[in-house]
């Protein structure tokens, strides 16, 4: 009576609101003990490790490796997670490991944060992005020491061609006429160490006008240290005054208020350190005319060789690079991307062993991965 469309309207409202079109199923077999808990079939196995590792249903190699009856599943998914992670022609799977780090290090919001132009420095975000996904990529590549690699090294990727007309070496501390090298450019240990000095990392953790301190020392404590802090509360205006005359640092002297430092004690500390650069990402010695104050106590951490006064950047990143502990916080953060959920009591045993695998494969990523997903 209503016609075709709203026939139509009716046929496609029927099958999306189907809870199967929302949600993919599994474990929907019969326990084999008395714990409740479900094995997945092949096809879910491989289903399971196709959207894990490409975000695409599996294709038809991957089915018919799981049709394979005389190799386990455990097998079957090490053995698939290589040939996906190393496959050259469909790099999808590679991809997938370069979009954890875009969102474990969060630096893509580097080209949603709004700066003013200034003369002599024409600021671009997107390229300054771009470098970093290629030096992640760079690292992933050679698999080794990848975290303590992507914390600490010197040498940036710089595609000049891409920023030729916004002028981004200058971002790098470079001169305008740098002559771009399709290799490694090593700065010196003392300028730049590492993704949290890089600037799209920097500019990604700034404010429009300013550095923002609170903001890199509350990744740190998250991503880093495995912590937590408070939300702020509806009661507090948190703005801190402004004052030409006052660096960043002298203006955040309203953050040591009773009421404020219990939580700004566990960011400003692992933050302020990055107040050697400026909100552009730029390597400074001076902020308003007066030597540039990078200097910190780290207190608190909950990791005791963290602790401790800090005169530059680079003190505090070697610290938390040789960490065991970060090393830790990062496999959790690699197990809830890989798979989907935080980790519970129950998962101690498989971060564990993907930890022992990290480690005795000279902290390779790729067999951490493999680890996590043929648990």
């Amino acid at each position: 009576e209503l016609g075709v469309p709203f026939g139509l309207q009716a046929v496609y409202a029927s099958i999306i609101l189907r809870p199967e079109t929302l949600f993919r199923f599994e474990g929907t077999g019969a326990s084999d003990d008395d714990t409740g808990l479900i094995a997945l079939s092949r096809r879910e196995l491989a289903t399971s490790l196709a959207f894990a590792l490409t975000d695409l249903p599996p294709d038809g190699n991957l089915l018919r490796a799981f049709e394979n009856n005389e190799s386990s599943p455990r097998e079957i998914l090490m053995a698939e997670t290589r040939r996906l992670l190393d496959d050259e022609k469909r790099p999808t799977a590679r991809n997938r490991l370069l979009q954890f780090f875009q969102e474990y290090f969060d630096y893509l919001k580097a080209e949603d944060v709004f700066k003013d132009q200034i003369k002599g420095h024409k600021h671009w975000a997107p390229a300054l992005v771009y470098d970093l996904n290629a030096l992640v990529m760079h690292v992933l590549k050679k698999d080794e020491q990848v975290l303590k690699t992507l914390l600490t090294t010197p040498e940036y990727l710089i595609y000049v061609n891409s920023h030729r007309d916004h002028g981004n070496p200058l971002a790098y501390n470079l001169p305008p006429d740098w002559k771009p090298t399709p290799k490694p450019f090593k700065f010196p240990e003392d300028q730049r160490m590492g993704i949290l000095t890089h600037p799209a990392w920097l500019v990604a953790h700034s404010g429009n006008f300013d550095n923002d301190p609170i903001l890199r020392g509350h990744w740190i404590r998250y991503k880093l240290l495995g912590g937590s802090v408070p939300d702020i509360p509806i009661t507090v205006d948190a703005k801190l005054p402004e004052d030409e005359n006052m660096t960043l640092r002298e203006r955040m002297h309203v953050t040591r208020a009773e009421e404020c430092y219990k939580c700004h004690s566990k960011m400003n500390p692992l933050g302020l350190p990055f107040e050697q650069y400026d909100h552009f990402g730029r390597f400074r010695f001076l902020e308003l005319d007066r030597p540039v104050d990078a200097t910190s106590k780290i207190v608190n951490s909950g990791v005791p060789e963290i602790d401790g006064e800090v005169r530059t950047p680079f003190e505090l990143i070697e610290r938390l690079a040789n960490s065991t502990h970060c090393e830790q916080v990062f496999v959790r953060y690699v197990f809830r991307f890989f798979m989907g959920r935080n980790e519970t009591l129950g998962d101690a045993k498989t971060l564990q062993e993907a930890h022992k695998a990290y480690v005795d494969n000279d902290g390779s990523m790729e067999s951490l991965v493999l680890s996590l997903l043929s648990s």
